[in-house]
């Protein structure tokens, strides 16, 4: 890292400071165990780099003496950016390292496999950066919400049916991309987005109910993949053998039950007038809302007793069915052979807005966060996988 700066400091001083500020050098220094030397070393190593302001100054105690500085993270210091990938359009965002959204576009765009579609991508995010204003030696990297299973040794898509994308990696979304660039599950990121900066999440899983059905695993802000990420693949699971085709190819799977479609047949193909519909009892919805919650319920059951989790419900559907949950939890407590309670741990999703786009770049603020030889401006960008 140069300048006289470790990892291990670097990391430890810039997280107090963002979990305790304004933090003052004193606080710092007993906190941690270290010089006030030393800590003025990071502090100036951190305002060279844009990472820090001067908070407000702090009351000096009874004893009097001189007025204490408090230190905060820059909002403003970094930059990340989020796309969603789907078959219809894209969604791409530009965040701060507090997870405010600082610039929103969505575009609607069929997904095609080839170059023109890639260089489309790289248009959408530069006219995200051009409209939020940002200074660009300040972007931290572009992660890219899909669909499909990521190989982590490769970043080859190794199941990527939804959109046709198996076989593809960062090197093919992100060509026209200049900035570092990853791809993450889509289901992934939009647990990830609901889960960041919620201590009190810190045992859940999230089904995403969208156009297809994905899900991910959280534990202490950490996402558990899995072998081969096979956690995020909930929408597979068997709940009616020898029933409805499942795009993957097989029959019974949760997907073609759960997914939004499902419910959007009888809203006119929209989830939101299903609801609306719903909620007035006309008789069709009333129907087709019974059906699902008797499907999603076997799931939930079953996704409860393996993770012993609180279960958040996602996606199109998730953003939408809060105040239609009572027939679900009863049908969860009734498949369950311990006596249960599902209102304690199910719950629908309360990020609603774009979840997989702001996922996406929270994963790069979280990197950045966890690895100091990300906080030293770069002289020059260049992609990477």
């Amino acid at each position: 890292m140069g300048t006289g700066v470790t990892r291990s400091m670097t990391r430890a001083i810039y997280d107090f400071i963002w979990r305790h500020e304004p933090a003052t050098k004193n606080e710092i220094a007993a906190a941690l165990g270290i010089s006030l030397p030393t800590v003025s070393k990071y502090l100036t190593y951190f305002a060279r780099e844009g990472l820090i302001d001067v908070g407000s100054k702090l009351s000096s105690g009874a004893r009097g003496g001189r007025i204490p500085i408090g230190y905060v993270c820059r909002d403003n210091g970094r930059f990340a950016i989020g796309l969603d990938v789907t078959a219809e359009r894209t969604r791409c965002v530009v965040l701060n390292v507090r997870g405010e959204v600082l610039a929103n576009r969505r575009t609607p765009r069929a997904y095609s496999r080839d170059d023109d579609y890639f260089r489309f991508l790289g248009e959408e995010v530069a006219a995200v950066v051009a409209e939020s204003g940002i200074e660009e030696r300040r972007i931290l990297g572009v992660a890219i919400g899909v669909p499909g299973l990521i190989d982590e040794a490769s970043g080859v898509l190794y199941f990527g049916r939804v959109i046709d994308n198996l076989g593809l990696s960062i090197a093919d979304f992100g060509r026209y991309i200049p900035y570092s660039s990853r791809l993450v599950h889509d289901s992934e990121a939009a647990g990830f987005a609901e889960f960041w900066e919620r201590p009190t999440d810190t045992n859940a899983y999230y089904i995403s109910l969208g156009k297809s059905v994905g899900g991910s695993f959280h534990q202490r802000a950490a996402s558990h993949r899995g072998e081969r990420g096979l956690t995020s693949e909930v929408g597979h699971m068997r709940i009616h053998p020898q029933g409805r085709l499942c795009y993957c190819g097989r029959y019974g799977c949760m997907d073609p039950y759960c997914n939004s479609r499902v419910l959007a047949a009888s809203g006119d193909g929209s989830v939101g007038l299903f609801f609306e519909r719903l909620r007035s009892g006309e008789s069709a919805a009333v129907r087709a809302w019974d059906d699902y919650t008797s499907d999603l319920a076997i799931v939930i059951h079953n996704v409860r007793v393996m993770f012993g989790s609180r279960i958040i419900l996602g996606g199109d559907v998730g953003a939408k069915c809060g105040p239609d949950l009572e027939p679900l939890w009863r049908k969860v407590d009734d498949l369950s052979f311990l006596p249960s309670d599902s209102r304690s741990f199910l719950r629908a999703c309360t990020v609603t807005e774009y979840p997989i786009a702001l996922g996406s770049a929270l994963h790069v603020v979280d990197q950045f966060r966890n690895d100091p030889d990300r906080f030293a401006l770069p002289r020059s960008r260049t992609r990477g996988a």
